[in-house]
């Protein structure tokens, strides 16, 4: 290769192009790959970019072109495989590469900083500690002896995190430490991954269900497959998984398991730290920049057997990938919804495939999309009809509010129920899906709303503390003492959010400790874990919150699920609402009775007689999800047809809609192959037109040829970069799950 070979380089730059450039000066041309970050000059900046190819020619004249500022890495950080589908990521999803490269890689490495790893303490037991011990510590001082002999037991001692995992804590660590019976060294993470594991725990007990489809799995170790893992709720579907990995490990592979939530990571993570006998990272946005690099460097470098994380996880590289588990694969939490908008689970998929491994999506609800490739032959089924352990299904009951009076959105006899569930010492989970104390304010003499200034929504009252927000755009106002447009002080809240849940448990049962789990209980770092740990202690608590309570928790001691109102899926225009209220509902129920002890599920309403409802009480899910594909197929929606949503943003509608019209004209006036049609629709203005200050609106294109759909995608993407269009924004949403 010549000297004055050719990079090209993906920049973090919103253009569908890459720039090329020479090798930097002083570079030999063959330590120069793919995968690599280089420093470049663009414009009056330096930026930092990926090299995607190297070359002997460009489009650009060669003596015109620039040398690369610097190389940053001496081996390429991003192995093939991963560039490989950030690439195919970009065209599927008709997303800048750069932007694309630049959100799959820790947030130090796209500033040019250098891979480092944190470092972390290994403890071990001294000589004098073996001679000493027992006549050293205190009869009294159980733990710290316990602690002691658990480090004398391991042969090359215990890190800081398997103590912590074990239980002990920082002040036991101390006094051993101060009475010379142990000693600790420094340790990078790399190093401390090769030389010390946690015990592993003994084998599951498995059901003859839970038995065959880890036989199927493992059997698929080393080649792709995908497969829909559907168990009811409770069935152990992570005990599958578990053993799954056990394999997968002991065949020389790394695991990735992608979980919907951060909430949900600490969880998992605690029960795979618990039984596996290896390193385990974890990669989601609540780690703090040192974290995240040391993770994704241990899971590069194969150090770290098992990785678990949230969406952005599916990017990170693995050394020797053996499969791929998508936890709740219906979850709308996979698919991202700004900036680079990807699907998670779609593209688990994709890599399974390129690295040759099986990939597991796992649900008790899936969505219609994965139940649609299983009966297209695409997707292999594997189920799981019984609960483990014995436990049996909840009781599911349709309680009708029409004319029941209620306080904090609560039933009187769903107030007894719960009060029969505390008194038999057990746990109750209250469900809504509102946060704050009440989602409006009004005034009652002249009917005034607080409305968003930024946004066409309303204003949500918090109590704690007291302030007005919007949910939409985070613009908060201080609670008016009267009414701005009449000054009557007959200011009312309307509807119930979860604090004013908590507020009326709290006063209905001042004894019962009331536990709220929403985005704002849970918005400090490790406040997730404390609320689960004081939960899974047993004792009788009511547990109040949002969705976040429905995501695949297993809390042993609740008996009660309570939804306190059902019926806001039920009639929107949305076409997936009644498959997400569904999924909804069956998944929260299943979080009653998981253990020994019956469930019950009270969910109150004023549609009883709805035959969504109807097939929830009877737990029946299939039945749901294939009436819905039968609508679906006589309507050609998804997936029965492919969709491409394209928004323009305005601080002016006209001018938003004035650049999706020109789209459209533009699009009419193609040569469009016949047989491959294309339907537009639109433009129309978002349902909610206005978000913190500027006006949205949506042309949708829908086609049941995904090959057609995703060339005029493209070709509108190209028009759209060469045009000009003032303040005017856009963006496009390939395979969207929410128009709105």
């Amino acid at each position: 290769m010549s000297s004055n070979s050719i990079i090209s380089v993906a920049l973090p730059v919103p253009l569908y192009q890459t720039f090329d450039y020479l090798t930097p000066p002083a570079r030999k041309a063959d330590t120069v790959n793919p995968g690599q970050r280089v420093a470049v000059s663009f414009g009056r900046r330096v930026l930092i970019g990926i090299i995607v190819e190297i070359k002997n020619s460009s489009d650009y004249p060669v003596e015109k072109l620039k040398p690369a500022t610097r190389l940053l890495d001496e081996q390429p950080i991003l192995p093939p495989s991963i560039l490989f589908l950030a690439q195919w990521a970009a065209q599927y999803y008709c997303h800048p590469i750069g932007e694309v490269l630049s959100a799959i890689i820790p947030p130090l490495l796209k500033q040019g900083k250098a891979i480092t790893v944190n470092s972390t303490y290994r403890w071990t037991s001294t000589k004098e500690g073996q001679d000493r011990a027992e006549q050293a510590i205190k009869p009294n001082a159980k733990k710290q002896l316990e602690l002691f002999q658990a480090i004398s037991a391991a042969p090359n001692g215990l890190l800081d995190d398997t103590i912590k995992l074990l239980g002990y804590s920082s002040a036991q660590l101390t006094s051993l430490q101060n009475k010379k019976l142990i000693d600790c060294e420094e340790l990078d993470a790399l190093t401390a991954a090769s030389v010390e594991y946690p015990a592993t725990s003994q084998p599951f007990q498995l059901s003859p269900d839970q038995s065959n489809a880890v036989s199927q799995l493992a059997s698929s170790i080393g080649h792709f497959q995908s497969f829909l893992l559907q168990g009811v709720t409770g069935s152990g579907k992570t005990e599958v998984y578990m053993n799954l990995v056990d394999q997968v490990i002991a065949s020389g592979r790394q695991a990735l398991i992608l979980v919907p939530e951060i909430s949900l990571t600490p969880q998992t993570l605690a029960r795979f730290q618990h039984h596996f006998k290896c390193p385990i990272g974890t990669i989601h946005s609540g780690l703090n920049q040192n974290e995240r690099v040391t993770n994704w460097e241990l899971a590069r470098q194969g150090a770290a057997k098992i990785i678990i994380g949230t969406r952005s996880a599916i990017f990170t590289p693995m050394k020797k990938l053996g499969c791929i588990i998508v936890d709740e694969e219906h979850d709308n939490s996979f698919k991202q919804q700004e900036g680079f908008r990807y699907s998670a689970r779609d593209l688990a998929v994709i890599r399974g495939y390129q690295e040759s491994c099986p990939v597991i999506l796992g649900s008790a609800t899936p969505s219609l999309e994965t139940i649609n490739n299983v009966l297209c032959g695409k997707y292999k089924k594997l189920s799981l009809l019984s609960r483990a352990g014995g436990a049996v299904f909840p009781d599911i009951e349709l309680l009708d509010i029409k004319s029941r009076p209620l306080e904090g959105g609560l039933s009187r006899p769903l107030v007894e129920s719960i009060k029969q569930h505390l008194n038999n010492r057990h746990q109750v989970i209250v469900y809504l899906n509102r946060r704050g104390f009440a989602p409006a304010i009004t005034c009652e003499d002249c009917g005034w709303l607080a409305d968003c200034r930024h946004c066409d929504a309303r204003m949500t009252l918090h109590k704690y503390p007291a302030h007005l927000r919007c949910h939409h755009c985070d613009y908060q106002a201080p609670i008016p003492k009267q009414c701005p447009d009449c000054q009557s002080t007959n200011i009312k809240t309307l509807g119930t959010g979860t604090e004013k849940a908590e507020e009326t448990l709290e006063a209905l049962f001042p004894d019962t400790p009331i536990i709220r789990i929403d985005r704002d209980s849970t918005r400090k770092k490790g406040a997730m874990k404390s609320l689960v740990d004081e939960i899974n202690r047993g004792q009788p608590c009511i547990l109040v919150g949002t969705q976040m309570l429905a995501k695949g928790h297993n809390f042993a001691n609740v008996t009660l699920v309570a939804v306190i109102d059902a019926d806001g899926g039920l009639f929107s225009a949305d076409f997936r609402a009644l498959e997400k209220t569904a999924q909804l509902l069956i998944q929260v129920s299943g979080r009653s009775g998981r253990s020994s002890n019956k469930g019950q599920v009270i969910i109150q309403t004023c549609h009883g007689d709805h035959p969504i409802l109807q097939q929830i009480a009877r737990g029946n899910y299939q039945q749901i999800a294939d009436e819905l594909i039968e609508e679906r197929k006589s309507a050609l929606l998804p997936p029965f047809s492919y969709m491409t949503l394209l928004k323009a943003e305005d601080p002016d509608i006209s001018k938003a809609i004035d650049l999706l019209d020109k789209t459209k004209t533009m699009v009419a006036e193609m040569n469009l192959d016949p047989n491959c049609t294309v339907e537009l629709l639109g433009p129309i203005p978002a349902s909610m037109s206005r978000k913190a200050g500027v006006h949205r609106a949506h042309l949708l294109l829908s086609s049941e040829n995904r090959a057609a759909l995703q060339r005029i995608t493209q070709q509108i993407c190209y028009w759209l970069n060469q045009c000009r269009w003032g303040k005017s924004r856009w963006m496009i949403d390939v395979d969207p799950i929410e128009i709105n």
